[in-house]
Order: structure tokens, then C-alpha cells, then sequence
């Protein structure tokens, strides 16, 4: 009988690890994320709209991890695959709300920076104001697309747990030529 090689990423790290991983890592932050929007949420005055949405984003990303750790211990190839397609769905709308998100943030810089300013005209206060207004844009794109990125890797990671399992449950129902005798 031949064995399916188990697939890796990072050079060593077998993808159903991975795929475990992922799922306990979308699990954790994401409920992490959805707690720390809430609080920011109620105290957030001016447009909520953009935080609404990456609150329920980043929601149904814990509740899709579910499907992959289940999938991934239980090695249930239904689960695993419907946690790609769930990954992948996700991914895309994290992408519009976070691009949202960041035309907002863009868009209502001035606002933040006369908040900060205070009405003041010293300007070396307007200076600080408009360097933090920057570095919050910056570190804004910087992040989300950190974020799609690693979520584009995970991916990957469980299409290629998907394709192992699928390969395994080939392999076990596969008749042999010396079994059709």
C-alpha cells in the first residue's frame, strides 16, 4: 500500500499542525479582536460603521476557526474544506471593510487632527497633531495589510491540508489491482 506524503510549511511544520494552529489562533483573536472593538465601540463617537463591520468580521472569524480545528483534529475532509471556502470568503470581506476602514481613517483625518489641536495655533501642537494623524495612517495600512497577508498563508496552508486529506481518502478506497481478483 502506498503512503501519502504529509504535506509541510516552514520547511518542517506538518500542515494539519498548522491548520490546529490556525484555528486556535483565528479562535483566540478573533474573539480578542471582536472584545477589544466592543469596548472602542462605546466610546467611539462620530461614524461606527467601519468598526460595526470589522467587529462582525473579525466575529465570524472565531466561529469559522471552529470548523477548522474541529476539521483538522477529527481530520473530517467536509470540515477542512469548508473552512477554506470560509477562510478565503472571509479574507475577501476583511479586505472591503479593512479598505473601507482605511478610506475613512483618510478621510477623517482632519477632523482627528483639529480634535487634537484643540483650537490652538501654536505650531508646534499642529505639528505633533499632523505627525500623529501620519503615523496612525501608516500603521493602519501597515497592519491591515500584515493582517492579509498572513490570512492569504493560511490559506494556502489549509488548501494544502485539504489536498493531503483528499489524497489519504483516495488512498483508502482505492482497490488494488491484485484486490479485483
Amino acid at each position: 500500500m502506498s503512503k501519502v506524503l504529509s504535506r509541510t510549511f516552514c520547511c518542517c511544520i506538518p500542515v494539519r499542525a498548522g491548520v490546529i494552529l490556525l484555528g486556535l489562533l483565528g479562535l483566540i483573536g478573533g474573539v480578542a479582536v471582536t472584545a477589544i472593538g466592543i469596548i472602542n465601540l462605546k466610546r467611539q463617537d462620530g461614524s461606527k460603521t467601519s468598526m460595526i463591520l470589522q467587529v462582525v468580521i473579525y466575529l465570524l472569524l472565531s466561529i469559522v476557526s471552529i470548523f477548522g480545528l474541529v476539521g483538522a483534529i477529527s481530520r473530517r475532509l467536509a470540515f477542512i474544506r469548508m473552512y477554506f471556502g470560509m477562510l478565503v470568503t472571509h479574507l475577501l470581506f476583511s479586505m472591503v471593510t479593512g479598505i473601507y476602514a482605511i478610506h475613512r481613517n483618510f478621510k477623517d483625518a482632519p477632523k482627528y487632527i483639529s480634535d487634537c489641536t484643540s483650537g490652538s495655533a501654536d505650531p508646534s501642537v499642529l505639528q505633533v497633531c499632523q505627525n500623529g494623524a501620519s503615523l496612525l495612517k501608516g500603521a493602519m495600512v501597515g497592519i491591515f495589510i500584515l493582517a492579509w497577508l498572513l490570512e492569504t498563508w493560511a490559506c494556502v496552508i489549509v488548501l494544502n491540508y485539504s489536498k493531503q486529506l483528499s489524497e489519504e481518502y483516495y488512498e483508502i478506497n482505492r482497490v488494488k489491482d491484485t484486490e479485483a481478483w
